[in-house]
């Protein structure tokens, strides 16, 4: 399962590198311009659950001492990945 969990992050990492490239550099990217599209539409998906996600899991971080600013980024990268195992642990 740990593995399964660091892929997936691995993999998470890269989109929100291509999100971000995307947005900043359009064109940079050798896609075409319907899929630059809908990496911008997924990734502001995936930005919008994520926020969703810290705001519904914030208090059971918090009382786990996982509150701060590191671990919000974490949630806006990993979303589930990092606060379930988090939860689980404890």
């Amino acid at each position: 399962m740990k593995l399964f969990v660091a892929l997936n992050k691995y993999m998470l990492l890269g989109f929100w590198l291509v999100f971000v490239l995307n947005l900043l550099v359009p064109g940079s990217l050798s896609i075409s311009a319907s899929a630059s599209q809908w990496v911008n539409w997924i990734g502001l998906a995936m930005l919008v659950v994520h926020v969703l996600e810290f705001v519904a899991m914030r208090n059971k971080l918090a009382s786990r001492g996982h509150a701060g600013p590191i671990n919000f980024a974490q949630v806006m990268l990993f979303g589930i990945l990092y606060w379930k195992p988090l939860l689980r642990d404890e």
